[in-house]
């Protein structure tokens, strides 16, 4: 009689199934001085189940864009916190809040409860202000004009807000026509051991004899083409006389008071109906420098564009917190937006840890620079790269983005994923190849057409946010 082996197969296999299973519950590590990483031989079945979406697929990212589970609302009780810190869970594929809201990782959980509190008061005569931190995906105002103009004819408010002396993208502007001569321009990634303090958006500027800048209205926005208060922040060893004009009238003198080191402002106020151009003169300067101009025109909304091309977020640690304060009792941001992630982004990528380490370093500079201020943190968005022979999504933006993520929640900053917001994978290729062209064929870069999309998509953001934050607060 022939013996049956069955039952012992299947002992057999539910033994060795245990065993896998323990195995797999081993987190990774260093054993006798070899690594060995964790095994997951369930992943197969979780990702069938999951919504397929791509994750970067190097462990070294996995390992590094670890997410947390979301409640419904995408909350986190300040109780939890700690439980959860100390859990790695799996990343989600699945959310379906990415993009779609702005993630509050707050402490108090009240993340943009006193930005909306100020808009609320903009009908009493209120000034709100956004520091907007990019790097060169919104240089030229692209995205940020046709969010500042969107929310301008939401909110009120009419004019520029913050512009730079000198721009390396003056002619691609839309937002305003502006000339230079005469400067020289010292900034947080450009090494010079003998430039002076830097300012507010990472730039400080010294003017030659008869240096000159003009700025002057556009009709492309509906709300940047007039102003009637313009300032100029500078600081001066002695007195400076300047220049100034505004069209249709003659030139005016007037001078500079010099205080040292300490930051200063001369300002014009003009009639209500104010000017579509100004412009400025520095016949013989000395010890002056100057650090930028804001073009603005009553109560209202205004969004400060600080782009700076190639800045990674880490050269920001360059500006003096004590100095951006002084800039800061002057303007009063009711909320600091910092949007990087672009420069650190390539196809090569295949650990993001030193990142990590960078913006870990910059969080906590933000933080100093301006305290108690609500900080939202946006991040990097898609870009395409060659992948054989065809354009994908680099494999580093979903790493860069869930570890932006987990710093934004670790520092009790506000988060939205301008990855899933913009649309997910490849959005870059489908963006360069629709007609009229709303990416660059280098799959990185917005054209304004690009820049009006997602513009209005983080407008309608914002109004959707305050519409929640009224529901909560009972305001109708």
């Amino acid at each position: 009689m022939e013996k049956n082996y069955t039952g012992q197969s299947l002992s057999l296999a539910i033994i060795v199934l245990l065993l896998l299973t323990g195995i797999s519950m081993i987190p990774q590590g260093t054993f006798l001085g070899m690594d060995y990483r964790k095994m997951d031989i369930f992943s197969d079945i979780r990702d069938s189940l999951a919504v397929e979406q791509p994750v970067a697929a190097a462990d070294t990212l996995v390992a590094d864009t670890l997410a947390y589970a979301m409640t419904d609302s995408t909350v986190l009780a300040a109780d939890t916190m700690p439980l959860l810190d100390s859990l790695r869970i799996v990343p989600l594929k699945d959310s379906v809040f990415f993009g779609h809201m702005i993630e509050d990782y707050t402490f108090d959980q009240n993340g943009l409860t006193a930005f909306f509190k100020a808009v609320d008061s903009i009908k009493t005569g209120k000034t709100v202000r956004i520091a907007w931190y990019g790097d060169s995906f919104v240089e030229g105002d692209i995205l940020v004009g046709d969010l500042r103009d969107s929310l301008q004819s939401a909110w009120g408010g009419a004019g520029v807000g913050f512009v730079p002396v000198t721009s390396e993208v003056a002619q691609f502007k839309r937002t305003l026509k502006h000339n230079f001569r005469g400067w020289t321009a010292y900034s947080i990634i450009k090494k010079d051991n003998f430039r002076p303090a830097l300012g507010l958006n990472g730039y400080a500027y010294r003017p030659e004899p008869e240096a000159k800048v003009h700025y002057e209205g556009t009709k492309y926005f509906r709300h940047t083409q007039r102003w009637n208060r313009v300032q100029l922040f500078y600081t001066a060893q002695q007195n400076n006389s300047i220049v100034w004009q505004i069209k249709d009238e003659p030139p005016k003198q007037e001078v500079l008071p010099g205080r040292g080191d300490k930051l200063c402002t001369w300002r014009w106020k003009g009639l209500e109906w104010g000017t579509d151009a100004f412009a400025m003169r520095f016949p013989q300067p000395e010890g002056l420098v100057a650090y930028g101009l804001t073009l603005e025109n009553g109560p209202g909304i205004y969004i400060d564009n600080f782009s700076i091309r190639g800045n990674s977020g880490g050269p920001l640690k360059l500006i003096s917190p004590e100095f951006v304060q002084q800039f800061d009792a002057i303007q009063q941001y009711d909320l600091v937006v910092l949007q990087v992630g672009l420069n650190a982004v390539t196809n090569s990528l295949n650990n993001i840890r030193w990142y990590e380490a960078e913006l870990e370093r910059t969080f906590k500079h933000l933080k100093s620079c301006f305290p108690g201020k609500p900080i939202l943190i946006v991040s990097v968005g898609d870009r395409g790269g060659k992948a054989g022979d065809h354009i994908e999504t680099m494999r580093g933006v979903p790493a860069i983005v869930q570890m932006q993520r987990k710093l934004a929640r670790k520092h009790g900053f506000l988060f939205y994923d301008l990855f899933w917001g913009m649309g997910g994978p490849d959005t870059m290729l489908k963006f360069a190849h629709q007609r009229p062209r709303l990416a660059n064929t280098d799959y990185t870069h917005l054209t304004h057409d690009g820049g009006k999309v997602v513009g209005l998509m983080f407008a309608r953001l914002f109004l959707q946010e305050q519409a929640t934050y009224k529901a909560k607060s009972g305001l109708q």
